[in-house]
């Protein structure tokens, strides 16, 4: 059964093999442009050849291959996908294709935002991560050293296709990677979704597709209501500031990990704050640290990285003059945003948080 969202000018369609509902959109609308597929080289190995021979629109379609990994998400292979887009001769009337993890979206719906001052994009997100989290709200953008995703612009693409099969050559890190922002929307929104997915008895492609439509429903409804991050969509920050901070760390040392990983940890963390603020009880807390600990691995952030995470912090995007912004629970599906902590309770947290 195929399910859509409209939101905003992208027409979102859920389903397990959208490939005819993708010909259609492209015969209908883009028949007559040129048409390029950025991938990277992990989904043009496994995916690419399945969507081409699959979809007849695609069939003279140009492909550029990225390297995999958040360490290429950078400004310098944007200007190179510019030159080849100039080499191509693409213009304003032709269409890119973003094939990929929440890399390649954000990375190919900024490429194609600021190229000739804005082309039309599809995304089809092939991560768990990138079907539930990336798929919404129009940021595109890329990192700027071990800072996530500071340059960038909003822009939304024409359509986002969520099929479900590109889950199924997913190793089980990249849905655990997904499920943490799954289970973000259910901690700040809607605590009978955080219950159904700490609930599940086995995580793989089709346990967790069931769930992927109201993930993106309850993010859908928050980025309608503030478009610019201006006040609700502050919310979906929760584990984000400290998450952030932990995978930077970690990308400059050159172990990085999966960005629902850090996530977890950050909303571990967050909640914890969340806690010593009197926002949520101890049983809330409880039953978040437990889950958390035994579904993730241990966080792999020292103490001895703790002045580099604090450093990071400081210099988040969502902060203001008055100190480092958090959004906090207020009670398993509520949240408060504009949170400033001191940075005194935020050291001791997470110093106690690494010692055990």
């Amino acid at each position: 059964m195929t399910q859509s969202i409209q939101h905003q000018n992208t027409h979102l369609w859920f389903g397990n093999d959208l490939c005819s509902q993708l010909n259609s959109i492209l015969k209908s609308d883009f028949s007559d442009c040129k048409k390029i597929i950025i991938t990277d080289e992990h989904v043009f190995d496994l995916w690419v050849e399945n969507l081409i021979s699959s979809v007849e629109e695609l069939h003279h379609a140009e492909i550029i291959q990225l390297p995999a990994g958040e360490e290429n998400k950078t400004i310098e292979i944007c200007y190179q996908v510019w030159e080849s887009l100039s080499d191509y001769q693409i213009g304003r009337q032709d269409l890119i294709l973003n094939f990929g993890g929440g890399v390649i979206t954000d990375m190919g719906g900024f490429i194609a935002s600021t190229f000739k001052r804005g082309l039309k994009f599809i995304n089809i997100p092939t991560t768990l991560l990138s079907q539930v989290d990336a798929s919404v709200g129009g940021k595109t953008g890329v990192d700027l050293g071990p800072f996530k995703n500071q340059i960038g612009v909003f822009s939304n693409p024409e359509h986002v296709l969520i099929d479900y099969k590109y889950l199924s050559t997913l190793a089980e890190v990249e849905l655990k990677s997904g499920l943490a922002e799954m289970l973000k929307h259910g901690l700040i929104r809607d605590e009978n979704h955080w219950k159904n997915l700490i609930g599940l008895k086995a995580l793989n492609h089709k346990t967790i597709s069931a769930y992927i439509f109201d993930s993106v429903q309850i993010k859908h409804n928050i980025v309608t209501t503030d478009p610019k991050e201006n006040n609700e969509r502050k919310s979906l920050n929760f584990g984000h500031t400290i998450g952030h901070a932990f995978e930077g760390v970690l990308l400059q040392k050159e172990t990085p990990v999966p960005h629902g990983f850090a996530v977890g940890w950050g909303m571990l963390v967050e909640s914890i704050l969340s806690y010593k603020l009197n926002l949520i009880g101890a049983e809330e807390l409880s039953a978040i640290e437990y889950f958390i600990k035994d579904f993730y691995p241990d966080c792999s952030i020292k103490l001895e990285d703790l002045d580099e995470v604090m450093l990071l912090m400081q210099n988040d995007k969502k902060n203001d003059a008055s100190g480092i912004n958090f959004t906090l629970l207020n009670g398993i599906g509520n949240f408060k945003i504009n949170q400033i902590v001191e940075p005194a309770l935020i050291q001791k947290t997470l110093v106690d948080y690494l010692k055990s």
